[in-house]
């Protein structure tokens, strides 16, 4: 059986991923309101590398017609984003992992 991941599930998957897979130097500066690109100084390519693990390790795919600046923005309007997702590509976790 598989269920959905709640937003604190995802907050946490978010900075698990830039800390240990990205190895974000400003990763003390994380919670909702940090702006990527400004508070934790991502660039277009470390969102990108994101997406990548965000889709590797939370097994979601996600539509390049989908992503837009704005869902990019910070780490809240990130977890808006992966919350939203359709239901045909929803964020799916297997049970006790």
């Amino acid at each position: 059986m598989r269920e959905l991941l709640n937003r604190k599930q995802l907050y946490n998957a978010v900075y698990e991923i830039m800390e240990h897979k990205l190895n974000l130097p400003m990763i003390a500066d994380f919670k909702e309101s940090a702006r990527l690109n400004e508070d934790l100084y991502m660039d277009s390519v470390m969102i990108l590398q994101l997406i990548l693990h965000l889709e590797l390790e939370l097994g979601v795919h996600i539509p390049d017609e989908m992503l837009v600046p704005k869902d990019f923005h910070t780490v809240s309007s990130l977890l808006d984003f992966l919350e939203g997702l359709s239901p045909s590509s929803p964020l799916k976790k297997e049970k006790g992992i």
